[in-house]
């Protein structure tokens, strides 16, 4: 197998040789990631969302927002955390992503802005809210 990243099917690819290697519960596989891999997350869960039972993006430097692809996993569980003193990735971001959201209507999403939080603080800040919000859902 070609995993060479021009390679389509690179990331599926990666997926698959990790649930050969080691027992996955696929109704208990999650997505999380933080800045560039927060917008990766957003990315894989419209993109697979059938493999995914939630996802999590913290602080994602993912501008653009997919409404188009959100309007297709209206089902996903997705919480996002972001901090509102981020110098990196601006909460207006995170906040853009939260009301699209709302208006799809996702069925199941959480926004938390962390009050003082920056662009490093919310990769742990709020670690026991994701695995708790992971742990309520399974596909």
């Amino acid at each position: 197998m070609d995993l060479s990243r021009s390679t389509p099917g690179y990331r599926s690819g990666c997926i698959d040789l990790v649930r050969k290697e080691f027992k996955v519960d696929d109704h208990r596989t999650y997505l999380m990631g933080h800045s560039m891999g927060g917008a990766g997350t957003l990315y894989l869960a419209i993109k697979y969302p059938q493999r995914w039972a939630a996802a999590a993006a913290l602080a994602p430097a993912a501008f653009t927002v997919d409404r188009e692809g959100l309007g297709k996993i209206p089902k996903m569980p997705i919480m996002l955390v972001h901090g509102d003193m981020d110098t990196v990735v601006p909460v207006t971001v995170g906040r853009t992503w939260a009301e699209a959201m709302k208006s799809v209507p996702m069925k199941t999403y959480q926004y938390i802005e962390v009050p003082g939080g920056d662009h490093g603080t919310v990769i742990g800040s709020h670690q026991a809210e994701i695995f708790a919000f992971f742990a309520k859902h399974s596909r």
